[in-house]
């Protein structure tokens, strides 16, 4: 999707910015006040940190801010002049090595008093591990983390059961472990940070986090029978900053100020583009706007409307708390957040009335998505380049214009 300018741009976006650049000169004022501050794996504990005002960046988001600053290649280069894993996860550890605080995103991070990290390779937990004694703080290895709890291939239609039957996806022995990892942690900042645990406000945060996403299911709703869409993609997936707020007041506002703003263009006809012919579904890995979405708009009047990252949104995180035990639902959520399966993509590109998914991908998942009924254009890579545009126009041309 282009960059958009003027009306055509949601205003909840650019208040969502304002918010988070606020926020984090708040948390840094109150880490030099001596206060604690976290640096968790996405998806690991960031309703727990919430609940007990210990203010967390999630390593997810922050490789996305150095990648949306055009800096990424920068750390990278680092990486490899010190002989690590030139990877997108380690551009944090990048970022802290340089200790360039006038040329970081954000000026950097303030200094964290722990980093928390699921178990999901190994050299993601060597490299947290890294970035802890970088920073002269503590390591904190989650044992069992997400996908850890799955003994079974996913049964059709799973997407539509595991808000209220999670229990029966997931390993309930594993879980048992997941619980503890929780309880021990819990243990560790009420002594190491004088802050209290209560489960009363994690339910009422967990509570929270499914009015979030009712919210963002009805702004998801209400774009997908809209043509032209309403909203571009890059505003809806600048939404996703507030799921590091989740379970938190703040975030539930800027959720349901997402769905009125989208609402209020549905109703006074406003588009992000106007021209729009074809409805496509991105599929990336990064959640980001296609860099040949521009191009594909102007040229075919074809427009990327919806994101698997939405459907992780709405589909994925909501919980209903099962036996009054919101610290066991919510591991559970954490072990069991999706899977990227074919017949889920593909439902959720149908909702959207897309006549197509587009991802980089091989000839196995092309042939896997075929069954579904929602043709695939594979990509040869993420890259706005004459190889993407040639495999793109070749799909329209063929596959939709014909």
């Amino acid at each position: 999707m282009s960059e958009q300018s003027g009306d055509k741009q949601l205003r909840i976006t650019n208040e969502v910015r304002a918010y988070q650049r606020e926020w984090i000169e708040k948390t840094r004022q109150r880490v030099s006040e001596g206060e604690p501050f976290a640096i968790c794996n996405g998806d690991d504990c960031e309703e727990i940190l919430n609940v007990m005002d210990i203010p967390v960046i999630v390593i997810n988001y922050w490789h996305a801010i150095i990648t949306t600053k055009r800096m990424a290649d920068y750390y990278l280069d680092i990486l490899r002049e010190r002989d690590y894993p030139a990877t997108v996860f380690s551009m944090g550890l990048a970022v802290t090595m340089d200790n360039k605080p006038d040329m970081a995103p954000w000026g950097g991070l303030p200094k964290p008093s722990i980093i928390i990290g699921g178990a999901r390779q190994d050299t993601e937990m060597r490299i947290m591990e890294l970035w802890a004694r970088e920073y002269g703080c503590t390591f904190w290895p989650m044992e069992f983390a997400l996908w850890h709890g799955v003994e079974r291939v996913p049964p059709p239609g799973w997407f539509e059961r595991v808000r209220d039957h999670w229990d029966e996806l997931v390993d309930p022995y594993k879980l048992d472990y997941r619980v503890q990892d929780h309880e021990k942690l819990i243990r560790y900042l009420e002594v190491s940070t004088g802050k209290k645990f209560s489960m009363a406000k994690l339910t009422e945060a967990m509570e929270l986090v499914n009015k979030q996403m009712d919210y963002w299911r009805m702004a998801r709703d209400l774009i997908a029978k809209t043509s032209p869409c309403p909203a571009s993609l890059r505003d809806q997936l600048s939404m996703y900053q507030v799921m590091w707020h989740r379970g938190t007041p703040q975030g539930r506002d800027f959720l349901k100020a997402y769905y009125e703003e989208v609402k209020e263009r549905v109703e006074t006809g406003t588009a992000a583009c106007p021209d729009e012919k074809i409805r496509l579904m991105w599929v990336n890995a990064l959640g980001t706007p296609p860099r040949w979405g521009k191009w594909a708009e102007e040229k075919y009047g074809a427009v990327c409307v919806t994101h698997n990252y939405m459907g992780i949104a709405v589909d994925c995180y909501a919980r209903t708390i099962k036996n009054n035990d919101p610290l066991r639902t919510l591991a559970a959520r954490y072990m069991l957040l999706f899977w990227t399966t074919p017949d889920w993509i593909a439902a959720q590109a149908k909702h959207s009335n897309c006549q197509a998914i587009v991802m980089v991908a091989g000839r196995g998942t092309i042939a896997a998505y075929e069954k579904t009924g929602v043709p695939l254009a594979a990509i040869p890579s993420e890259r706005d380049d004459e190889a993407t545009r040639a495999a793109l126009s070749d799909f329209i041309e063929t596959r939709l214009l014909s």
